[in-house]
C-alpha cells in the first residue's frame, strides 16, 4: 500500500514536472536573442580612378532589434596609390537592400547630420522579389587635386520588432558607384 502510494506520488510529481516543462520550454526557446558587438563598422573604400561600375555587398546576418542604430562607413575617392583621375568625373551612389527585415536607412556624407537620400523606394523586380532602392544626387570629382567623400549609412532596427519571427533572418546591402568622365563643355 505504501509502495503504491509512493508510486502515485512520484507519478503525480513527474506529471507536474512534465506539464511545467511543456509550458515553459517553448516560451524560453522562442525568445529573440543573439550576440552582437556594439557598433558594427564595415570600412569599405571605393576608388574612382577610371569610369566604371563598382559595387560592394554587406551582409547583415546577426542584426537584432535595439535602441542604438547600426553604423556602416565607406568612402569614395578620386585617387589611390599616388594615381588620380585624369579628367573630371561624376558618379552616382545608389544602395539596394533586401526587405526581409523592417529596417530603416539614413545616409550621410562628410560628417553632415542631414540625410542625402533623394529617393527611398521599395520595388518588386521581374521575379516578384522586393528590394529597397536608395539614391542620392550625383557627385563630382576634379582631376586637379585629391578628393574623398566619407559616407555613413545608419541602419535602424527598432526594439519594437523584438520577436522570434525575425530570428535568423538576414538582410543584405549592396552599395553601387557608377561613374563616368565629364568631357569639357558638359
Amino acid at each position: 500500500m505504501v509502495r503504491k502510494k509512493n508510486r502515485i506520488e512520484k507519478l503525480v510529481i513527474l506529471t507536474m514536472v512534465l506539464v511545467l516543462l511543456i509550458c515553459v520550454i517553448p516560451k524560453t526557446f522562442s525568445k529573440y536573442e543573439s550576440d552582437m558587438s556594439g557598433v558594427a563598422e564595415v570600412e569599405t573604400a571605393f576608388y574612382v580612378i577610371a569610369t566604371d561600375y563598382q559595387y560592394q555587398t554587406i551582409a547583415l546576418p546577426t542584426i537584432v532589434p535595439r535602441d542604438e542604430p547600426y553604423v556602416y562607413t565607406f568612402s569614395v575617392a578620386n585617387n589611390k596609390d599616388g594615381k588620380r583621375l585624369e579628367t573630371r568625373l561624376e558618379y552616382n551612389l545608389s544602395i539596394r537592400t533586401t526587405t526581409n527585415l523592417p529596417l530603416t536607412y539614413e545616409l550621410y556624407k562628410n560628417d553632415s547630420d542631414v540625410s542625402i537620400k533623394v529617393s527611398d523606394d521599395v520595388i518588386a523586380d521581374d521575379d516578384g522579389t522586393y528590394f529597397r532602392y536608395i539614391t542620392t544626387n550625383r557627385e563630382f570629382f576634379s582631376y586637379l587635386y585629391d578628393e574623398i567623400n566619407y559616407y555613413t549609412l545608419v541602419v535602424n532596427f527598432p526594439k519594437e520588432f523584438m520577436d522570434f519571427n525575425y530570428q535568423d533572418i538576414a538582410d543584405v546591402i549592396e552599395i553601387t558607384i557608377d561613374s563616368k568622365q565629364i568631357l569639357s563643355g558638359e
